[in-house]
């Protein structure tokens, strides 16, 4: 039960760290960052594997002072991979590690339509509005001290290189082809996403502190 017991370890860090640092995200926020870590202890043994297989392939994609792209990939962009986007950022600015790596979302037929599922964050602190500019349905969401800027949009709209880029799909059989750069994660309910961003933030950020540790 290894796993289970790192679960209550990187808990009591979660904790800690809210103490320490967490200056950017507004109070509301970091209080549901908090009580949301205290539910990782739900999480299955299988799942816990899965999303720690994850935060590892993060983890040494980013060694070597590298600042690799994480990609989340569904289908339309509408819902589960900007969810996934919005709460792994919130997670990695929580324990002060945003410039780790860049996180983009993306679908693979991006439906240009009102995007109602990003609405559910407003009930953990994040402000989300309607934004004008050159792309259709835009919406500001506002943490703390910035805002991110999200619409839907394909893959190949986004801003990366050939290297360093490490896809995580969110649904069955959204590419031809499986990689070593690239891992399902499969969702199916998109109240799970916040919990499970933030554990695989939790524990990148396990990583990275201990790492600095050993050398």
């Amino acid at each position: 039960m290894k796993t289970k017991s790192t679960v209550a370890m990187i808990v009591v860090l979660l904790f800690f760290q809210l103490a320490m640092s967490a200056q950017k995200l507004n109070g509301k926020i970091e209080k549901a960052v908090v009580q949301i870590g205290t539910t990782f202890k739900g999480i299955s043994t299988e799942r816990l594997l899965l999303l720690d297989q994850v935060a590892f392939s993060i983890f040494k994609k980013s060694e070597n002072n590298q600042k690799p792209s994480v990609v989340f990939l569904d289908k339309t962009n509408q819902e589960l991979s900007q969810l996934a986007l919005v709460w792994l950022k919130t997670g990695m600015i929580y324990y002060g590690h945003q410039d780790l790596f860049s996180v983009y979302s993306a679908g693979i037929d991006p439906a240009i339509s009102p995007m109602n599922g990003i609405a559910s964050l407003d009930a953990y602190g994040f402000k989300v509005k309607n934004a004008r500019g050159e792309n259709p349905m835009s919406y500001t969401i506002k943490y703390g001290s910035g805002s991110w800027l999200v619409f839907p949009k394909s893959v190949q709209k986004l801003p990366l290189s050939a290297q360093n880029i490490f896809k995580i799909n969110l649904k069955e059989n959204l590419e031809a082809q499986q990689n070593k750069d690239a891992v399902e994660l499969l969702i199916s309910e998109p109240t799970e996403i916040a919990r499970e961003m933030l554990y695989i933030a939790t524990r990148l950020n396990y990583l990275i502190t201990n790492d600095k540790g050993t050398k």
